[in-house]
């Protein structure tokens, strides 16, 4: 599964994200960043890159 961000280049703590699919609202980026250190960052079972969260398998 991949969720695919809409990521303004300039993108500070809060500022909206959306899913690039669907458009519906995610959270601001400060909100998604410190989710995404909770569930462990880049030593979880996420992947952050180039503005999708990738689940590993």
């Amino acid at each position: 599964m991949t969720i695919r961000l809409r990521i303004p280049a300039d993108a500070g703590p809060a500022d909206r994200i959306f899913c690039d699919d669907c458009g519906e609202f995610l959270g601001t980026w400060d909100d998604l960043l410190t989710d995404f250190e909770r569930q462990g960052g880049q030593d979880g079972v996420f992947r952050l890159d180039k503005g999708r969260i990738k689940r590993i398998d």
